[in-house]
């Protein structure tokens, strides 16, 4: 049972080790000294305390529990920023030949004040005007209102999605 509940506890150690590990990395790309500073001292001291740990107890089982543990850390470090990030803006570029439908879509970007540019275009052929809409969705919500509106509605276009 001291060998179970020992390896339980090297484990959820090096997840919380490599937790603080990759989110110092994620903090130092946010510039956010302070926090990187002190996550690498917490990780820093966990990493030697396990290493120590393991050196003496010669355990390939220790071993194969802290590698394990490592890519859970890295894992939960990335949902946890992800989930508490800032939302990024998602430019839409959207195209069309149907200009009624394109209008129709503006109207709803509008209604919903997800920012947009329409601007006039032409069909592929040259031979008609359109409009093309560039939308800037600026939280996950908008971006999921243009999505589920253009699979809702029988607009047939071009969709370039780049992310800022």
């Amino acid at each position: 049972m001291t060998t179970a509940f020992y390896m339980f506890i090297l484990f959820l150690a090096k997840v919380l080790d490599n937790t603080l590990n990759t989110a110092k990395t994620i903090l130092v790309q946010r510039n956010r000294c302070l926090l990187a500073g002190v996550a690498l001292g917490l990780s820093n001291f966990i990493y030697l305390s396990i290493t120590k740990d393991i050196v003496t107890s010669d355990s390939t089982l220790a071993l194969v529990i802290v590698s394990i543990a490592s890519g859970v850390g890295c894992c939960l470090a990335v949902t946890l920023s992800n989930r508490f990030s800032k939302d990024r803006t998602y430019v839409n570029v959207i195209l069309s030949d149907d200009k009624e439908a394109m209008k129709e879509f503006r109207d709803f970007l509008a209604e919903n004040h997800i920012t947009n540019v329409a601007t006039d275009s032409y069909t592929l052929d040259w031979s008609r005007k359109s409009i093309s809409i560039t939308a800037y969705a600026q939280t996950k919500v908008q971006s999921r209102l243009i999505d589920e509106y253009i699979e809702r509605s029988l607009l047939k276009c071009k969709r370039v999605i780049r992310k800022n």
